[in-house]
């Protein structure tokens, strides 16, 4: 069975990854296709996605394209499902059955207590043929979608950057013009204060003019001064436009598709007092530790794969050494084979200093029988004795080590009191043939025990040890039968 990844599997992560590293380009989808910079004439939204696969794109959207709804203050749409669920039941209502298939995006803006402002929220439907499939197309092709948002929001957000005294007017107002569809947004000190979707009964400069006109009359407050102009499709020449005295016109109205720069994201962060819908969902904010940590992480990574390749030609090395390890022993019979006869004949010549340079090889069991010969019986029962003798209650004895050739001896045990060990290391220290008795350890006892641990070294002469019986002579089989429970407690103490 053949596992390796198909062809259609590498080129969708392929194409996943130049989207994720492209950079994204703003795109203007309408009624007759999606336009951009470089298109000389719309497309078809999935024709664009098929030649552009791995791209990554910043999607608005025409306003024909999209129908507004704006909440009344005081209903109970607290958290986006509710508000999404009464959007689309108000829509169904209007446009029927088909309205249920619609895409919705939502926006919200947070109560100000303190300017007496509660919050504000809408939604938006987005419908037509030339938005069917747009999330479909762009997920089949690697196309990554940043943002899916209405013209007029973002022409909205790049103006409130570009001209902060209009933002901060008492009264303002922005009219985004699509053809015969006009979108009128008012702010009161930079916050939205009303949306309307407005429709011209045709595409001219006088029917545009008439109905700026009558929105200004509604308005007495709002100068017009303050109201800018912006969008594309009005029928006829940009200077001959006269849309009345004051109004500030941006950008040419009689244009085919509008100016991408005006839909541009600007240097500063969007304001939080201006709508952002987004059909991808709230934005999310991105954390300011999400650099540092990326760096901690490529830091952590690094570190550990440099110390992987430490590990692995570390053990490169200690196999070489064990390769070359095992090619000596093996040669080494044969090396010692062709060597005996000169060691036979140089043996005798150096006899006279042969305890000088031959190594001792009954040196271990001559250490086996010097600990064989102490006097194991006196050392436990002297022990034994001064540690029953104490008050109020007797030692409890954990472990014994015994060096016999140094003639050393570690105790280890376990005392009701503080003052018991300090008791023993007194009674040891007067009894004959004990010399340089210490208390090396005194601490609380680890869990499941009670009382203090200590820990006492000393050092013993086995010949003081010796008791007159001990020291008498005896016959081979009495000594033989003395040796063997000392023996027997020798590896007992070793264990």
């Amino acid at each position: 069975m053949n596992s390796s990844p198909s062809p259609s599997w590498l080129g969708r992560l392929q194409r996943r990854l130049r989207a994720r590293l492209a950079r994204p380009q703003t795109l203007f989808l309408g009624i007759d296709g999606v336009q951009g910079a470089a298109l000389s004439r719309p497309e078809a939204w999935a024709d664009w996605c098929r030649a552009h696969a791995g791209s990554a794109v910043r999607l608005s959207l025409s306003s024909r394209l999209l129908h507004e709804l704006v909440c009344q203050p005081g209903l109970p749409l607290d958290d986006e499902a509710a508000l999404l669920a009464y959007a689309r039941q108000q829509f169904g209502q209007y446009f029927g059955a088909a309205a249920k298939t619609w895409s919705l995006a939502s926006w919200r803006l947070e109560a100000e207590p303190q300017a007496g402002l509660g919050e504000q929220c809408g939604a938006i439907a987005l419908h037509g043929s030339a938005a069917q499939g747009w999330r479909e197309f762009a997920a089949e092709h690697g196309v990554r979608l940043t943002q899916v948002q209405p013209a007029w929001a973002l022409a909205l957000q790049r103006l409130a950057q570009d001209e902060p005294e209009w933002r901060s007017a008492e009264q303002a107002a922005l009219a985004w013009l699509e053809g015969q569809v006009l979108t009128w947004l008012t702010l009161s000190s930079g916050r939205l204060a009303g949306l309307r979707q407005l429709r011209l009964r045709e595409a001219t400069p006088e029917a545009l003019a008439e109905l700026l006109q009558e929105l200004l009359q509604a308005q007495p407050g709002l100068p017009a001064a303050q109201v800018h102009v912006m969008g594309y499709g009005l029928q006829g020449t940009g200077t001959a436009l006269n849309l009345g005295p004051a109004l500030r016109l941006q950008g040419r109205l009689d244009a085919a598709a509008p100016d991408l720069a005006q839909l541009e994201p600007g240097a500063a962060a969007p304001s939080r007092r201006l709508p952002r819908p987004d059909f991808l969902g709230a934005p999310r904010e991105r954390s300011p530790l999400a650099w540092p940590l990326a760096a901690t992480a490529a830091l952590v990574l690094a570190t550990a794969g440099w110390s992987a390749w430490q590990a692995y030609t570390d053990r490169l090395q200690q196999q070489t050494q064990l390769a070359r390890l095992k090619a000596t022993q093996a040669a080494a019979p044969r090396a010692k084979a062709q060597t005996t006869p000169l060691a036979a004949v140089a043996v005798p010549a150096r006899s006279r200093d042969a305890g000088k340079t031959v190594p001792d090889a009954s040196r271990p069991a001559q250490e086996v029988q010097a600990l064989l010969r102490q006097p194991w019986e006196a050392v436990l029962v002297q022990v034994e004795q001064a540690g029953a003798a104490l008050k109020p209650a007797p030692l409890a004895w954990l472990s014994m080590d015994v060096n016999g050739s140094r003639q050393e001896l570690r105790l280890e045990g376990l005392a009701s009191d503080k003052l018991l060990p300090l008791q023993l290391v007194d009674r040891l220290a007067a009894e004959a043939g004990w010399r340089d008795v210490m208390l090396s350890r005194l601490q609380n006892a680890e869990q499941g025990l009670t009382g203090q641990r200590f820990e006492l070294t000393a050092k013993f002469r086995g010949d003081l040890l010796r008791s007159p019986v001990a020291a008498a002579p005896e016959s081979p089989e009495a000594a033989a039968s003395a040796t063997a429970p000392a023996k027997h407690k020798a590896g007992e103490a070793r264990r």
